[in-house]
């Protein structure tokens, strides 16, 4: 099965976005499915969610056969959305649903874009491995790292999106809280692959992932947020989860705690302690001050599922005080070694 997955990845699905004769058909069936899915499943869905098969379907075009196929299929979603679901109600909901479809969708078709360059990538820099290193051990045994972070990075990276879709689905009301939502979480999720690719997926600098994860949360104004903690790297999975955490923790902050006001302030803090070679006991501390009195939540969404149980093998303690939340979250984690490159802006 791993075989099989592999041979799909590497050769098939690269081999299919260069021929466009057989990536659009492609394209128009996975469409027709999604299509056809919909309308057997209305019963059951809320009619505030007409585009979900449709999302699938442009992340499976994607990744199958390109993104041109995959903006084809966006726009054939909005086309019959349009003539089935919103043809009768034209009003400004119905322009705002249809918009905020066309730009989740196209966001989709966006990250795998990045992902299926990323791939592509890796495989160019495999073959030029290959033919410099096929006679020694040491590069053998290089090649077959690159192979298993390969696989590890894509079905991380696949299974992320497809259960920030369904999961954002299943926790809104309305199409407009889900697009927030999920643009919000492909964003961070997007800002921690950037670091980690950049460092060909061996980490990500923890202050360059805190910076750029809370650069587009925080309000404007002097004071409103303090960095602090030692320079280091992380893996690349556990700077995925700690990206979505980090962007829970700062929509909270913006919505109901200390920078939904003008004075209030965020303190990310964090300390390394080294246990042996290979492990490190990392502890963050997210301090917020200045806000108004909050209270923990009566009912449980995605976002605080996100922020107690998003970080893989991490505890995670949140409390609720006069001052502010402050939520820590401490794991050992694996110490990545990785000489430190500084990346371009």
């Amino acid at each position: 099965m791993v075989q099989f997955v592999d041979t799909l990845v590497e050769r098939t699905f690269p081999r299919i976005r260069r021929r466009p004769l057989v990536a659009y058909p492609i394209a128009i069936v996975i469409f027709l499915i999604a299509a056809a899915l919909r309308a057997a499943l209305s019963p059951w869905l809320p009619p505030s969610l007409p585009f979900l098969t449709f999302f699938i379907a442009a992340l499976l075009t994607t990744l199958v056969a390109g993104t041109g196929p995959g903006l084809l299929v966006v726009a054939a979603s909005l086309l019959h959305a349009w003539h089935f679901f919103f043809a009768h109600q034209s009003d400004a909901m119905s322009i705002v649903s249809l918009g905020m479809f066309a730009f989740l969708a196209g966001s989709i078709v966006a990250v795998v874009h990045l992902l299926n360059r990323k791939v592509e990538g890796l495989l160019d820099e495999r073959a030029r491995n290959e033919a410099m290193l096929q006679d020694s051990a040491m590069g053998e045994l290089q090649l077959e790292q690159l192979n298993v972070e390969l696989r590890h990075r894509l079905k991380n990276t696949f299974a992320v999106i497809g259960g920030l879709v369904s999961q954002s689905a299943r926790f809104s009301t309305d199409i407009v809280s889900f697009a927030s939502a999920l643009s919000g979480r492909l964003a961070a999720m997007g800002t921690a692959m950037d670091l980690v690719a950049t460092r060909n997926f061996t980490g990500a600098s923890l202050t360059e992932l805190v910076a750029d994860t809370l650069k587009p949360l925080v309000p404007p104004g002097r004071s409103r947020v303090e960095i602090k903690g030692p320079e280091t790297m992380v893996p690349g999975d556990v700077a995925s989860a700690l990206g979505l955490t980090l962007h829970e923790l700062g929509t909270n902050a913006i919505k109901y705690g200390a920078w939904s006001n003008e004075r209030g302030s965020v303190s990310v803090t964090w300390q390394i302690e080294k246990l042996d070679e290979e492990e490190v006991r990392f502890e963050l501390d997210w301090q917020e001050r200045g806000g108004p009195v909050v209270t923990a939540p009566e009912r449980r969404g995605l976002g605080t599922t996100l922020i107690d149980s998003g970080f893989p093998s991490a505890t995670v303690e949140r409390s609720f005080t006069p001052d502010g939340v402050h939520c820590r979250i401490a794991a050992v984690i694996k110490q990545t070694t990785t000489r430190r490159t500084r990346r371009p802006r």
